[in-house]
This record gives structure tokens, sequence and C-alpha cells, in this order.
């Protein structure tokens, strides 16, 4: 029996991760998915078993570009104000599809699964609570510097910002002109730092 043909794993993820992420699990086609990672059937049945697999690896790939990205952020922000308008202005580019990887498969996945597959809700919950993490030590080092004055706890915080970036950004899906974006950072801003009574 040949040999499935020899390619790199982490190149054709990355292009399972783009059909998917612009045409969503169930618009995928085995034929999609041939043709945008370039292998045969033989090979993708072997390594991933079957679409879904595919799309376990993809998701996983996507989500850890995603924390990379945003730990980077973290890292080069001056302030935490600074780092939040910036997950504010990266909304739009979490919903537009394309080919631009600074979309987020982990909020398209979020709206079309909901909790119904087991392995994508764990993979996405914590995702979701890792990205928490990364929020909650800006917060936490913005306290320590006072730079934000608020004295809740940081996860708290972060959970508050994360969950409600996650609802403006899926209102934007579903209605692209959304304008109060800018509106409601500012009101996160203002939870960092809340007025003196």
């Amino acid at each position: 029996m040949a040999r499935p043909r020899e390619f790199d794993k982490q190149a054709v993820i990355d292009q399972a991760m783009l059909v998917f992420w612009q045409k969503g699990y169930e618009a995928t086609s085995i034929r999609d998915l041939k043709d945008q990672m370039g292998i045969s059937s033989s090979s993708m049945y072997e390594v991933f078993g079957d679409k879904r697999g595919v799309y376990l690896a993809a998701l996983a790939r996507s989500c850890e570009l995603e924390r990379e990205r945003m730990e980077r952020m973290a890292d080069d922000a001056e302030t935490p104000q600074a780092f939040v308008q910036q997950l504010f202005e990266m909304s739009d580019q979490a919903i537009q599809a394309g080919t631009n990887q600074a979309g987020s498969m982990a909020l398209h996945a979020m709206v079309e699964f909901g909790p119904r597959d087991p392995d994508i809700t764990q993979m996405l919950l914590g995702h979701y609570f890792a990205i928490a993490e990364i929020i909650a030590r800006v917060i936490a080092r913005g306290q320590q510097s006072a730079n934000v004055a608020s004295p809740e706890d940081p996860h708290t915080l972060a959970y508050t910002l994360l969950t409600t970036l996650y609802g403006v950004v899926t209102l934007k899906g579903i209605k692209p002109d959304f304008a109060e974006t800018r509106t409601i950072a500012r009101i996160i801003l203002t939870i960092l730092n809340p007025a003196h009574p």
C-alpha cells in the first residue's frame, strides 16, 4: 500500500484554520479542506481522523495564536488603559472573515457551537480563562503602579472587560455598523478608574 504523501502538519493546520474561519464548521466541506490544505483525503484521515479532527486542531492553533498576540499586546502596552483601548479597537478584526489571522476563530466557534460539543466547549473555556488571566495581570500591574484606581479583584475586572468585549464583537457580527464601541470602551475605562466620591 502506498504511503500517504508527507507534509508539514503545522502548515496544513494553518490553512485549515483559515477556511474554517471564513466558512464556519458546518459550511466547510472535505473538498474545501483538501483544496485549502493541499493534501489528499487519505493523508487527512490518517493524520486528523475526520473533519472534526481537523477542526479541533485548527481551533487549538487559532486559540494559541490569539493568546500569543494578546501576550505581546500586554507586554507592549504602556498603560492598562492603552491595552484596553487596543482590545476594543481589535473588535472589528475579530469578526471580519478573510485571510487576516488577527480574527478570532474562537469567537466564531462560540457562536456556531454554543455548548453542544463538550470538547470544543472545554477548549473555548480554557481559552477564555487564559485570555482573562493575561488581562488580569495587566490590571494587577496597573493597580500596583497606581495606574488603575479600582480596588476590585483584577480577575473580576478582567472577566467584566472580556465578557463585555465578547458581547460587542458578537453584536458587530450581525450589525457591523454598531457605533457604540467607543462609548462602551470609555465606560470600561471608567470602571478601572472610578471617580472619587
